[in-house]
Order: structure tokens, then sequence, then C-alpha cells
């Protein structure tokens, strides 16, 4: 990593831009638009000349370009007024949108505070108005947010240094959106000063800022799911991290169909998506949403015309919250669903409490507890937010392929270096996505943006990762400990109910049996599983033969004198037939 980069280094870095800034940008004055016979703006609004007189159809407005796509589709015209309060509003409206009576549109104008004529003649006026202006400027259109061409669109704003065509969003979340901004970028450091020294709220803050760097790095979307009980702070990290990019209603939840998400997840491209309390996602979605955020493709669908309909795409990195993990979460449903392969390094379960008797805490800054903490933490995320995400944007314009470049050197060092020698592949993702996180968070502070000391980010990775690493019970396959864990809880489960006494010695009358259970000379106890039992029932959604050869390795599944996996046994009722037998030892010991 270079040298951190000091505030005068970037003290000439210009803020959003507005109108003058934008016709700056372009390097020329701005053009006049050219109004439709009969239409003329006044400091009073839009006027239309009639018989009667003038009529009032709208209030003030600018026109500043007419819009279209990469395509020369989706034609529109880019508006900006201000409201009542003098807050600026900018909409870019699509012309597809006026092929009706208009009704989205005057509500989003009217949504912005821009006042429409409630008379129809006149509202149908504002829409030949909308359909005929022209103006000699063109802007890109675009449906989602992020980068486009070197500029990040934004539903409200562009943030660019003006040496490319201006980029606007057009789409639906124009006006109704969760990326407001208020308050300063040093108000909200002193929110971020908080997170020194506390692993879970650093590595939280850090995730805001890798929405950005995605694609750049040639980095996969995925996510972070803090895991733990209710009042340990979970909300407070999540909130902490909405505030990069908005005020604390950019905090999401989980409670949506996986169709309802794709929108939510489009609006998060290159950004930060936060979703709350899993619990309120219907098991039966948790792993397959899940996966397909961190995918990044929505379902294909057809149009009304029945011609397919290109579906929506996004690349995003998410922060999640709930009591349980996504796979337990996934499995509650009943019916053992188990999660896709690649989801667990796509997805970072990471235990929220940080064994420090504080919660997700690890120090309180002097603090007197917890709730003080996180109630300073909440005050100031809901005083201040949504001006560290777009200035640290605004301050990768230029240097963003540069930076990409240092991180992935960056992501190879924090691999080098906190990877464990013989990690399995997924552990290897796992490192490496956490080092994305980390590098992110390191940039984040050279820039000026995050209030930490150097290696601040670094440091709480590694701490997460290994934390992450002692979870999942080592460096291993997950899939040898989910096989593992899924064999001995279907013994724990159904020991006493489902397994009969070789000795016959029990006089229990067993219902459905799952098998045998008998003592050895050493005191310990062996559970004899038929074969259609363990394909069926023991080993469902995993390969029987697999689990029974990592069994054996592990030595938790005693084979028979020739090596194979079962063995030739009698038990009551049944006579002789092949068994696999099951040691005891399944339920303890070093499974990594």
């Amino acid at each position: 990593m270079k040298e951190a980069a000091t505030a005068r280094d970037y003290a000439d870095v210009g803020a959003d831009m507005g109108d003058e800034a934008i016709a700056e940008s372009l390097g020329r004055a701005m053009p006049e638009p050219r109004f439709p016979a009969g239409f003329k703006m006044t400091a009073k609004g839009l006027l239309l000349d009639s018989d009667d007189g003038p009529r009032h159809i709208a209030g003030a407005f600018d026109v500043i370009a007419q819009t279209r796509d990469r395509h020369s589709q989706a034609w529109g015209v880019l508006i900006e007024w201000q409201d009542d309060d003098g807050e600026p509003h900018r909409l870019s409206i699509g012309r597809a949108l006026l092929a009706g009576d208009g009704r989205e549109v005057r509500h989003m104008l009217l949504d912005g505070g821009l006042y429409v004529s409630p008379v129809s003649k006149d509202r149908n006026a504002l829409q030949t108005f909308l359909s005929m202006v022209r103006i000699d400027r063109r802007a890109r259109a675009v449906s989602r947010v992020g980068w486009q061409d070197g500029s990040y669109a934004l539903p409200d704003r562009t943030i660019e240094d003006g040496s490319g065509d201006l980029v606007v969003y057009q789409g639906t979340a124009a006006l109704d959106h969760e990326f407001r901004r208020q308050g300063t970028l040093e108000g909200w450091q002193d929110m971020a000063r908080l997170a020194v020294g506390n692993t879970r709220l650093v590595i939280a803050l850090c995730a805001a800022f890798v929405g950005p760097l995605l694609a750049a790095t040639g980095s996969e979307g995925g996510g972070l799911h803090l895991r733990g009980p209710s009042s340990i702070g979970k909300s407070t990290s999540l909130l902490a991290a909405a505030s990069v990019w908005g005020s604390p209603t950019f905090v999401r939840q989980w409670r949506a169909t996986a169709n309802g998400l794709e929108g939510v997840a489009e609006q998060a491209n290159d950004c930060l998506l936060i979703l709350d309390e899993l619990a309120q996602l219907d098991p039966r979605e948790a792993g397959s949403v899940a996966y397909l955020l961190a995918n990044g493709t929505g379902k294909s669908r057809a149009s009304q015309s029945g011609e397919a309909r290109a579906a929506k795409r996004w690349l995003t990195f998410f922060l999640s919250s709930g009591e349980i993990s996504l796979a337990e979460h996934a499995r509650s449903d009943g019916r053992g669903r188990r999660s896709p392969t690649g989801q667990e390094v796509r997805i970072f379960d990471i235990e929220a409490d940080a064994g420090k008797g504080l919660g997700l805490f690890d120090t309180l800054h002097d603090l007197p507890n917890g709730d003080a903490l996180a109630r300073a933490i909440k005050d100031q995320a809901a005083q201040h937010y949504g001006i560290a995400g777009p200035e640290f944007v605004q301050r990768l314009l230029g240097n963003l392929d540069d930076t990409a470049a240092r991180i992935r050197i960056g992501i190879d060092w924090f691999a080098a270096k906190y990877q464990p020698v013989g990690a399995t592949g997924q552990v290897a993702r796992a490192c490496r996505r956490l080092g994305l996180i980390a590098m992110a968070g390191e940039i984040a502070t050279e820039l000026g943006i995050l209030p930490w000391e150097r290696l601040e980010a670094v440091s709480a990775a590694a701490n997460i990762f290994a934390g992450w690493l002692e979870a999942r019970g080592g460096a291993g396959a997950a899939e040898d400990k989910t096989a593992i864990e899924q064999v001995a809880e279907f013994i724990s489960t159904h020991g006493n109910s489902r397994f009969q006494p070789m000795d016959g010695g029990d006089s229990t009358v067993i219902h459905n049996r799952a098998g045998f259970k008998r003592e050895t000379g050493l005191g310990t106890m062996e559970y004899l599983i038929p074969a259609a039992t363990w394909r069926n029932e023991v080993c469902r959604g995993l390969n029987p033969k697999s689990v029974a050869a990592l069994l054996i390795e592990r030595g938790h599944l005693i084979p028979d004198s020739n090596g194979k996996a079962s063995r030739s046994e009698t038990a009551p009722g049944m006579g002789k037939a092949r068994f696999y037998v099951v040691s005891q030892s399944i339920f303890g010991g070093d499974d990594a």
C-alpha cells in the first residue's frame, strides 16, 4: 500500500455537481431549449397561451438535456427544479412514460414538490410539452445506480469529473429512493471513530465501501451475515454502515419475495445493500434468495407480448443480520435443504458477539456500557449520513484503475499473511474476500474518508477471518464438516427413539426403526444403520458413498475386514444383513 494521502491532496475535490457545474463540465454555455408553440417558462412556471389568457401548467423548472441509453433507446428529458423549501430536485423522464395518461410522471413531479395543475387539459398540455421540448444537449440514461462510462449515477445526482458524457439515472426510483444526505463528513467521522478497536463495526463500515470497487477489481458479489441473539448490537452495525450511503431507512428488511428483492438489489448495483431480520424471510426461499443476491442475476421473464425480457443484473455487496445463520434458516422449514455449493464463501456467516462480554463491541471508548455506545453511534448516524460513500467515489474518479490494481496486490498480501497452509479452495476464496473488505477500508482511510490509523481495517478483517475459520471447524472442506454434523445429528435425534438395543434388554417398543445400537467392551456405543436408511435418511441430500468414505477416514465408521464401508452383522428380527456401523466418536473430537 502507498503512503496515506493527506487532506491537502484532496482539498480541491469538488462537491456533487449542480446546474452550473454540469454546464462547466461540458465545457460550454447551457444551450437554450426549444419549446413547443404557445409554451413559455417564467418565474411563475410553465405557461401556455390560450384564448382566455395564459394557463398555468406547472411550476418553474429547467430543461437540462435530452436523454437516451447507449443503444439510442429510452429517450427522455432531464429537468431540474427547486421545491418550496429551496431543495433541488432532478428527474430524468423517459418519454415512454408519456405514452399513456402520464399519471406516473405527474406523481413523481408532485412528490418532488413541483406544482402541476389539477385541470385535465393542463395535465395533457404538460405531457405535450415534455414530449415535444428539445435541447441540443445529450445525456446518457441508465436504469440502475453505479458506474457508467467513468461516472457514478445515483438516483438524484451523478458523480463525475466532466471528461465524458453526462450520465443520469432514469428509472422508477428517481425520487423514491434512500440515497439521502444530511450533515457533514466531519460529523460522520466522529461516529466512525467509535468503531476503532471494535472489529464488527470496523468490518461493517469497510464493507460499505466495497461496492464501488467490485467491478474494477474483478470481484464477485457477496455479503456478510451477522448472526447472534437480539439486543447485542447487530442493528447498530447495520445503521453505521447505512450512514455511508443514506439515512437510517437505507436499512431494508428481509421481509420480501425473491422477485421483490431483485428490484432492491438492482438499485444497490456497485453499492451496498443492507437487509435486517433474516427471520422475516420465508425459510423455503432463504438459501436461493441469498445466493441470487450474491450471484447478481435475476430471473428471466417474458414481456406482455411473450418475448423474452432482459433479466435484472447487479453487482453488489450486502450486509445481513439475524439470530441464526442463513444455512440454519434455510433448513428450518423441515425439508433438510442445504445451502447451494459455494454459498459459504460468497456469504460469510460471522458471530456478531465479539466475545468480550460487551455484545458486538470489543471496547467502549470510555462510555459506561454497550447501550451508551450503541446510542452514541445511532445518534451520530441519524444526524450525518449519505456523504461518506459519494465522497469516496468522488475521490476515486480518475484513479479507479490504479486503485483497483493496488487493491489486488493488497488482497494477495492479506492472503499470504493470513491464509492457513493447506487450506481448501473455499477457505482461500473466503480469505481473499475478507482481504478485499480490508483493502476497501484501507483505501477509504487513505483517501481521508475513514478517520482511522493505517491497518485498522486489516486487523479487524484478520480477526473476523480467524473467528470464521474456527467456527467452520478449520481449513478443510466445508462439505466434510456438514456431512459429519448431519450424521451425528441424525443419531443424536433418533438414538433413543428409533435405535433398538442389540441385546434385547430394553422392552421399549421401537416404531419406525432406523437401526440398532450396542455397547462395546470399552463402554462406548456403536450404531448399526441398514443400507436403505443410510441412503434415504441419514445421508439425504449427500452422496452416501462419499460420506461413508469420509467417516472411515476420520475413524467414525467401522469398515469390514476387507475395507468395505458396510459390514455383515446379525440383528434381531433381520438375521444377517449389511449395516453401516457408526462409532460414538462422531459426537466428539476434531473434525477440521
